[in-house]
């Protein structure tokens, strides 16, 4: 056998493997964990069943997807409640990028000091969001 066959042979055995398990693995444009796929799209990522051939539904951030698609893969659905944290983290990254615009543009004192302490709770509450989502990601 040549080298080609031998790769392409251990190639299928890999992707065989891959697709039996929940371990996340990239092919081409997209992620996939057993039958579930994530791909990035203009507005956030999408996220598909394979098998059915249908769109689950979309998410801002791969955080979100991710967990939605290892979730999926493992019988588990969680989709409403982690679409959910997405809607909260959205949220405070918007909230996040206008106070850091308006703390920039901001003269008063008074005013920039509420904003840094918005700015700081929105910061404090994505990252309480992300622990979340990493929790239904890890466990």
């Amino acid at each position: 056998m040549t080298t080609e066959n031998l790769l392409h042979d251990l190639e299928e055995i890999v992707n065989k493997g891959l697709e039996d398990s929940a371990i996340p693995h990239a092919r081409g444009n997209s992620i996939r964990i057993k039958h579930i796929v994530v791909r990035k799209s203009p507005k956030g990522y999408l996220i598909y069943d394979a098998k059915e051939n249908c769109q689950i539904t979309r998410t801002v951030f791969k955080t979100t997807a991710i967990a939605i698609a290892k979730n999926l893969a493992q019988g588990r659905d969680f989709t409403q409640k982690l679409i959910e944290y997405d809607r909260i983290m959205s949220k405070h990254y918007n909230d996040a990028v206008f106070y850091k615009n308006s703390i920039k543009r901001c003269e008063d004192s008074v005013i920039r000091e509420i904003r840094e302490t918005r700015l700081d709770i929105s910061i404090e509450e994505s990252r309480r969001v992300r622990s979340q989502l990493d929790r239904f990601i890890f466990c």
